[in-house]
């Protein structure tokens, strides 16, 4: 009788490798928990629904005494618990989204985006005048379309410039077939640029840059079987410069005294201990990022970094020291072919580290030696493979959903990918450095930590990771750990299987897989309650050169997995 001891889960999910190479002390797959300061597997807590929303509200943020959420409207009622703050457009047009805020001094510095595209800044629910969209654009609506014969728009003319890379079809509805055609404008490249939004069925073509020189341009179509848009043309308004104002970005930071803001190439930032005055006041002013490197043309998050400001575009990274004296600010260091265009996935991780998602998986941003020089690092390397798959099936125009944060009880970080969340626990003590994934079982649109508790919400759907209680809640999602194909050190010798043994907690089931070119091809062995090592131990047959063992909880949680032993006839061996 010869064993594979595989002690403990330490490296967590690692994808890097084929299945059959991968080495004992990680996971093939860690679903629905993650790895503890031990080294053992566990069951994540439940999403507890928490707070069912009305009609008429987005986004999701906090202040010291309570979950915010924001609206156009006057009069919505929301939940105890929860504050509605009311966010004005000009011309009352309708919030559909508020991609970034922060604190000063205890209450809110929010950034709204409106039904037509357009940006404002607010304080406390005040509009900030310093920050004016002087942007021009067009309006239209989709009004009809078959699928066949296939309608579609080959063409959307702005001033003889085309801004859609191919042909759009109509398909489901005007208003998807709306959404498509604001993607495509967004996704395509022109000289001079523009983007696009939708509302239902009415699609909205913005200029890229403030200022008259675009009103006039005439927007046309050319369209194919049957799609109908209103009106047959038109052209391009609205846009203006007004003096002393600057085109409002859409990330804003607290950094020391002052609100911190990206707007195209630039950082603004305030007076000091004036959040709503950008301009003409102590302490305010701007840098053009783009005369300190190329690639910073538009800027997309900004962070602390140590006793600096990480100044993130999407393929460079500028470090900067900043004082309350603008004189006093001077470049620190620049890193080249990195950064992001994911501004809510910038997490500042403990002491030193700043994790961002980049294209081809997360990265942390690092003190390289004494010198506190940074350097990039490829932290989620073992899971870069999964992650880089959502963001392929996120899109381009949707990487500003990632959401990155700490779960504050724990010290986990969370990378949030609408139905997705890739945890990692960091234990340096235990030398535990380990991935894992959740499935909520619903997309997630915003999440914020608030008194020691991740909230995320879905649609008009509020949930507290682990409830809102003193104890934490679980409930019966299903924890899936599975051991790589293991070969007792000797690949090439088949081994008959006579048995397993594990230590665990709660109920699981237990299957073998023995080929790993056939991934479902899964046998149910039984399943074993708590730990086997005081019992008989657990029979399985088969016969293969590898062996992998996984692990399904059973039940109401809590569940926890903390070795395995693999029985069969032949030479011992440790993993």
């Amino acid at each position: 009788m010869a064993s594979i001891w595989i002690k403990e889960f330490i490296g967590g999910l690692d994808t890097r490798r084929m299945p059959e190479t991968t080495p004992g002390g990680v996971l093939i797959q860690a679903t629905d928990g993650h790895i503890n300061r031990g080294g053992e597997f566990e069951q994540r807590a439940a999403f507890v629904g928490t707070y069912s929303l009305p009609p008429g509200t987005v986004a999701l943020a906090f202040t010291p005494t309570s979950i915010v959420v924001f609206g156009h409207e006057a009069g919505i009622a929301v939940p105890s618990g929860v504050t509605y703050q009311r966010l004005v457009h000009p011309s009352g047009l309708a919030l559909i989204d508020v991609p970034s805020f922060d604190l000063y001094k205890g209450l809110i510095y929010a950034v709204g985006v409106f039904s037509d595209g357009s940006r404002h800044h607010y304080y406390d629910g005040t509009r900030v005048t310093d920050w004016y969209d002087g942007r021009a654009r067009a309006s239209f609506v989709v009004t009809a379309g078959t699928v066949s014969p296939q309608s579609k728009l080959t063409d959307l003319n702005v001033g003889g410039v085309s801004v859609i890379g191919a042909p759009v079809n109509w398909i489901t509805s005007n208003s998807v077939t709306a959404a498509n055609i604001a993607t495509a404008v967004n996704s395509a490249s022109s000289s001079p640029e523009y983007t696009a939004v939708s509302d239902g069925d009415t699609v909205f073509v913005i200029a890229a840059t403030s200022g008259a020189a675009e009103n006039g341009k005439p927007v046309t179509f050319t369209l194919t079987d049957g799609l109908g848009v209103s009106p047959a043309s038109t052209s391009m308004m609205g846009g203006a410069d007004v003096p002393g104002t600057y085109p409002p970005g859409l990330f804003a930071r607290t950094i020391g005294s002052k609100m911190y803001s990206t707007s195209g190439p630039n950082m603004h930032f305030s007076g000091i201990q004036q959040p709503t005055r950008w301009n003409g006041v102590v302490g305010s002013g701007f840098i053009d990022m783009s005369s300190e490197s190329s690639g910073s043309e538009e800027l997309i998050a900004l962070a602390k970094y140590q006793n600096y400001v990480a100044v993130f575009a999407e393929s460079v990274v500028q470090i900067w020291f900043v004082d309350p004296d603008p004189t006093l600010n001077k470049i620190a260091q620049v890193l080249n072919n990195t950064g992001t265009v994911s501004p809510r996935s910038v997490t500042q991780f403990g002491d030193s580290d700043l994790f961002y998602l980049n294209e081809s998986g997360l990265r942390s941003l690092r003190a390289r030696d004494a010198s506190n020089a940074a350097a990039t690092t490829d932290i989620g390397v073992p899971v870069d493979d999964l992650v880089v798959e959502a963001l392929q099936a996120l899109g381009d125009d949707n990487r500003d959903e990632v959401i990155g944060l700490i779960e504050p009880r724990s010290g986990r970080f969370w990378l949030i990918i609408r139905g997705q969340i890739f945890v990692f626990s960091f234990f340096s003590g235990a030398k535990v450095s380990a991935w894992s994934r959740y499935l909520p079982g619903f997309d997630i649109s915003h999440a914020v930590v608030f008194k020691k508790r991740v909230y995320v919400r879905s649609g008009n759907s509020i949930y507290a990771y682990g409830g809102i209680g003193s104890a934490t809640v679980y409930d019966d999602t299903q924890a899936i750990a599975q051991l790589p194909y293991l070969d007792g050190g000797a690949p090439a010798k088949e081994k008959t299987l006579s048995g397993m043994d594990a230590s665990a907690r709660g109920t699981w089931q237990v299957s073998v897989a023995l080929e790993p070119l056939r991934p479902d091809g899964v046998d149910v062995v039984g399943t074993i309650h708590d730990s086997t090592f005081t019992q008989a131990t657990h029979p399985v047959e088969g016969k293969s050169t590898h062996i992998s063992l996984i692990f399904k909880s059973v039940g109401l949680g809590p569940h926890k997995l903390g070795s395995a032993v693999i029985h069969y006839d032949g030479d011992a061996d440790e993993d």
